[in-house]
């Protein structure tokens, strides 16, 4: 057999040694993911493509197994948005569904609903008001919000947490539907109702009924 160099063998090692290197690295980049994402919340109800949306009420069916239609909704920014799902109406009640998305509508989860019927409680989702159609929903950032309704009882309700727990607030007398509701600023709010418009300077804290 021929002698071959030493120098040349060592050379001939190094670059079997750079071909294998980069073959594993190849296959680093051809696999996919792995796991879920942190803070993946078990209440996400769908995912869509990049770029797409998903229309939040037709991931429910009513309690008759109808369609949910759509209620108000509130948009804070491109990402962060609210959406009201309906479904149908008992006597001085009204199905309700809030759903939520962080990433401009590619993914929602059901924040609260109401109680008719006791449906089977869920994990992480909150209980909203049982009183007639929802009328207005505003929210001053991503906890504090504000549901307007049309019912014969309280219809101002107040969130500190994003949608997923409701309070009621003292404004306008039971009975008086709340159509509407903007806020200028944390502190500066409005109420339409169809006495007339009614307004804070705290936060909600106290309501001015019209002049």
């Amino acid at each position: 057999m021929r002698n071959v160099p030493a120098r040349l063998i060592v050379v001939g090692a190094l670059a079997m040694m750079a071909l294998f290197a980069t073959a594993c690295d190849g296959d680093d980049d051809d696999a996919g993911p792995t796991g879920t994402s942190p803070g993946a919340s078990p209440t996400a109800e769908a995912t869509a493509p990049p770029g797409t949306e998903v229309d939040p009420c037709t991931l429910r069916m009513s309690m008759e197994g109808q369609p949910l239609s759509q209620g108000p909704s509130f948009e804070l920014d491109d990402d962060v948005a609210w959406q009201m799902c309906i479904g149908g109406a008992a006597a001085g009640s009204s199905e309700k569904y809030l759903f939520g998305t962080d990433d401009g509508g590619a993914t929602w989860t059901l924040l609260s609903m109401t109680t008719l019927g006791e449906p089977t409680p869920e994990p992480g989702v909150g209980a909203l008001p049982n009183g007639n159609a929802a009328e207005a929903l505003f929210f001053v950032d991503g906890e504090s919000g504000w549901l307007g309704l049309s019912s014969p009882g309280q219809n101002l309700f107040r969130s500190d947490d994003g949608g997923v727990s409701w309070e009621p607030v003292d404004g306008p007398p039971a009975g008086v539907p709340v159509t509407a509701i903007d806020f200028t600023d944390a502190q500066n709010g409005t109420l339409t109702t169809p006495d007339g418009e009614w307004t804070t300077s705290d936060g909600g804290e106290t309501w001015t009924p019209p002049a």
